[in-house]
């Protein structure tokens, strides 16, 4: 029995032994293997770490991107305000001479107005009160021929006088209240401009205060904001004024080829009366009056927009309003003339500035827009513009497409 466990404990113990030698074995393989897995494991958590780390770097540039961007918008809106506010500046300083002048001829009519009203009443207070001289009294005062011949004399010359006293008088009361009429054209215009400029100057103060408590450096960048806007603005005056001295030689040009054209008229006309004698009698001559206003040159579109702008002259202006019946104001009215095409534009004069293509003031067309600081026309061709002007003058015609600072001209198709 003993001789048989000791085979047995024999086999149990090698069994330990070969056991042991494994596992030993399997320790050193574990352990030799181990160096190599944390080196894996380090080198993905690295590359983890990269990833990470550049994704963030990526995220922080496009950020940066960003911010970049949005500066930029701010200071092209701010730059464009400044410029705005500056160029309303000039024009409403230039409207206030032309007031201070209307109204100092507007007094000088109206006091010629009051002494040739004061000569004419007391004409008519003496007629009334010592009677008017008649042919009767002079045949029964005249004791000769010759007193009749002097009496008929007098009472020419008296009603020449009379005549010249009414007239002069008429045209004189016409002059004033043509100058009443402008000058209230004039205060009525420089109102809308204070409008427009209140509205911008409360737009920039909320753009201040907003962006001064976002940006350290805002009030660096709002004098640089204004250092540029205001080289700006003088270069659109100069632009303007560019555009003012070509218009008037324009003007001069139109005016001597009329007066050539006239005379080269009145020469034929004047051979033709020589030849054809008493025989011919005068010819018909076409109707001079103003008739219903149209468009001229450009396109087909741009005319078709510009007359049905036209059609709305006479209708009032009304500040915010875009009805083109019941009153508009500037902006409003050429964003509804353009509806009636199809073509959206934005609301404010100031958009829509921006809005559409620039074109030089020599290629305009009807249908373009002549923008101004708070202000906005659509040109209509031969040197025309229709436009909404102010509470006192309405939606109508004017002749001067630079009668104020023209910030720019655009073609919203």
């Amino acid at each position: 029995m003993m001789g048989h466990q000791r085979p047995v404990r024999c086999c149990r113990f090698l069994l330990f032994v070969t056991a042991a030698v494994c596992l030993g074995q399997m320790v050193s393989f574990v352990s030799a293997a181990s160096p190599i897995s944390e080196a894996e494991r380090e080198k993905q958590e690295a590359e983890a770490r990269y990833e990470a780390v550049n994704g963030e770097a990526e995220e922080l540039e496009r950020k940066k991107g960003e911010a970049a961007a949005l500066a930029g918008r701010l200071d092209k809106e701010l730059t464009g305000l400044l410029t705005d506010m500056d160029l309303l500046e000039t024009d409403m300083d230039d409207m206030t001479r032309q007031i201070e002048r209307e109204e100092a001829e507007y007094q000088r009519a109206e006091e010629k107005r009051k002494r040739q009203y004061e000569i004419l009443k007391k004409r008519i207070q003496y007629i009334y009160e010592e009677g008017e001289v008649t042919y009767l009294d002079i045949l029964l005062k005249a004791k000769t021929i010759g007193d009749v011949i002097n009496g008929n004399e007098y009472f020419q010359q008296l009603y020449e006088y009379d005549r010249k006293l009414i007239t002069e008088y008429e045209k004189t009361k016409c002059d004033a209240g043509n100058r009443k009429e402008v000058l209230e054209e004039r205060q009525s215009e420089l109102y809308s401009l204070r409008q427009e400029y209140g509205v911008r100057e409360k737009t920039l103060r909320t753009m201040m205060k907003e962006k001064r408590a976002e940006e350290s450096d805002f009030d660096l960048r709002l004098k640089a904001a204004r250092a540029e806007a205001g080289k700006q603005a003088e270069v659109i005056r100069r632009r303007t004024e560019d555009i003012r001295l070509l218009r008037e030689e324009e003007e001069r040009r139109a005016e001597e080829q009329k007066r050539i054209s006239e005379a080269a008229r009145n020469e034929a006309q004047w051979r033709q009366s020589g030849s054809q004698g008493a025989q011919g009698g005068p010819g018909k001559t076409q109707n001079g009056g103003p008739g219903i206003i149209r468009s001229t040159g450009g396109t087909e579109f741009g005319r078709s927009v510009a007359d049905y702008a036209l059609q709305f002259v006479g209708n009032p202006y009304v500040w915010g309003g875009t009805s083109l019946t019941s009153g508009a104001d500037c902006s409003g009215f050429v964003q509804s003339v353009y509806r009636h095409f199809g073509v959206s534009i934005p609301r404010t004069s100031a958009e829509q500035a921006g809005f559409g293509r620039e074109i030089a003031y020599e290629d305009m067309e009807p249908g373009d827009l002549v923008c101004y600081p708070g202000h906005v026309a659509m040109y209509i061709g031969g040197g025309r513009i229709v436009h909404a002007r102010s509470a006192k003058a309405g939606i109508r015609v004017d002749d001067n497409p630079a009668y104020r600072t023209i910030v720019s001209i655009r073609r919203p198709w």
